[in-house]
């Protein structure tokens, strides 16, 4: 008997040993445990409801469904630990929503064992892990993903994200669709898959070797920009040409974690440039030609000003020594042709002149600064009074009519307009000529306008056409170069010249130029 009795003391012992263990255990646990019954009432929480709900053990126990809240997901919660009363058996581990201490709600993973008694579940022993930050770093990441997918998907160029060894993580819809793919699942495959499907050329043409892949690149950490490939898919036949930047992406520690590829297509733009060099070349090739044409209109200019210039001017002297040797003895028949060659001797040098100085301002390059407009017209019209004092003819010149280009040109282009003017109302007893500025669609215009003979509108067009003179001109002296050389500087300003007329109505020709003011 007294072995027996030593038997249980040590058996009572080693029980009162293992409650003290198991209570410590629970007591210093950071999960909590509880019993509870069938009907969801809890008998039994360790003291860590402190730090769960913010009561001591004797005011949690209460019944179950008053420690969560009304989260939708709470009520699957619900639903497992009545299976596990009902049938017995343990159930998965779930999440809930709990409310914490100071009405603060945290998210708790539940696991329970039902404790069974001759087939009949008599309560509920489980435990509560606080999982609430893991739960908030998992929402985190959601949005972050949500927020990362919403970014890619704006996003027009094509964007793949690998992993270190070069498998695809994914790919936003701009990528997917430049590789003809219909899902993400679809391309989320290892990279050197991606070699059964395309195939890669270099700028020169030549197939690519895989190391010198954007991704075999980008594994080996590089990070490189405008890197340029020709891409053809093997099964659809599909090519294009891509544009690829490289960037490796690290954590915190500078650790890298992932690459990043974008790519854009650039077919078109790259198919532009080489269009674009091939007409710069022929603009090159079609410069280098008009180059050699103004080089031989430069020698033909040459041979007009000297060798045709030369024969008119031995004519034009042998006309004045006829008419002084001989001038008593020839009939008025003789010396009138004889003036008729030398006038025409005359004309034809003023046709010569006339001609060079069209065919110079082709090369003469405008300065650029103020011009008072007002005081040329001045200064052309005393010049055309001074020539025709006889004449009676009235300039109206608008003052302070200025504006910016070269002033020995923008004299010319006055003096042609004046002189026309000046020349065209020569039948008029009371000729009127106008200078001056105004608004001609939104844009400021200077114009000469005279109450001469006019024009009509049909031949307006042959007006600045060298060499080229309207019917009824031919009483006016003048070759026809005079507008056509107005056009042309006005044309090297950056304007344009335009006429308005009717035949016996007058005629006004507008320009414009840059910088007017008035």
């Amino acid at each position: 008997m007294p072995s027996d009795s030593n038997g249980n003391e040590r058996t009572l012992a080693a029980l009162r040993e293992a409650e003290r263990l198991l209570r410590n255990i629970v007591e210093h646990s950071t999960n909590l445990f509880y019993v509870h019954t069938t009907d969801h009432i809890l008998t039994y929480v360790s003291p860590q409801s402190r730090q769960f709900f913010g009561c001591e053990p004797e005011e949690a126990q209460v019944r179950w469904t008053e420690l969560i809240t009304d989260h939708p997901a709470n009520r699957l919660a619900i639903e497992a630990t009545q299976r596990a009363i009902d049938t017995g058996e343990r159930q998965p581990p779930y999440q809930v929503e709990c409310l914490g201490p100071n009405g603060r709600r945290i998210w708790v993973e539940v696991n329970e064992t039902p404790v069974v008694e001759n087939g009949r579940t008599v309560a509920i022993v489980g435990s509560l892990t606080d999982i609430t930050g893991r739960r908030l770093a998992e929402q985190g990441r959601e949005r972050l993903l949500v927020q990362l997918n919403a970014v890619l998907n704006s996003i027009h160029e094509g964007v793949v994200i690998i992993d270190l060894t070069g498998n695809v993580l994914t790919m936003n819809p701009a990528a997917l669709a430049l590789h003809e793919y219909a899902s993400v699942e679809e391309a989320r495959r290892p990279f050197r898959w991606y070699l059964k499907t395309f195939e890669l050329t270099g700028p020169d043409g030549l197939p690519l070797p895989y190391r010198r892949w954007p991704v075999a690149r980008a594994v080996r950490g590089e990070r490189f920009a405008d890197y340029e490939v020709g891409v053809r898919r093997k099964d659809t036949g599909k090519s294009w040409v891509a544009s690829v930047n490289g960037t490796p992406v690290q954590d915190a520690d500078g650790v890298v974690i992932l690459f990043v590829i974008t790519l854009r297509d650039i077919t078109g733009p790259k198919r532009a440039r080489e269009e674009i060099a091939r007409l710069n070349a022929d603009l090159a090739a079609r410069a280098a030609e008009l180059e050699a044409a103004n080089r031989e209109l430069e020698a033909f200019n040459y041979t007009v000003a000297h060798d045709l210039r030369k024969p008119l001017t031995t004519i034009s002297g042998f006309c004045q020594v006829l008419q002084e040797m001989c001038g008593s003895r020839l009939d008025n028949r003789c010396r009138t042709c004889i003036q008729e060659i030398f006038d025409g001797t005359w004309r034809m040098n003023r046709l010569i002149d006339a001609l060079l100085d069209f065919s110079h301002l082709a090369h003469a390059e405008p300065r650029c600064e103020p011009v008072d407009l007002s005081a040329l017209a001045e200064e052309i019209a005393a010049d055309l009074h001074l020539e025709s004092p006889e004449r009676c003819v009235t300039f109206r010149i608008s003052p302070g009519v200025a504006a910016y280009g070269d002033p020995g040109l923008l004299r010319v282009v006055l003096d042609n307009l004046l002189g026309n003017a000046w020349k065209y109302t020569g039948d008029r007893e009371e000729a009127v000529i106008e200078f001056g500025a105004a608004d001609v669609d939104g844009q400021p215009a200077c114009y000469v306008h005279d109450n001469g003979r006019g024009f009509d509108m049909a031949e307006a067009s042959r007006l600045f056409a060298p060499f080229q003179r309207l019917c009824g001109a031919g009483d006016c002296d003048g070759f026809g170069v005079g507008l056509a050389t107005v056009e042309r500087i006005v044309k090297r300003h950056g304007g344009r010249v335009w006429a308005v007329g009717a035949p016996g109505a007058g005629a006004t020709f507008y320009f414009t130029l840059g910088g007017i003011s008035r």
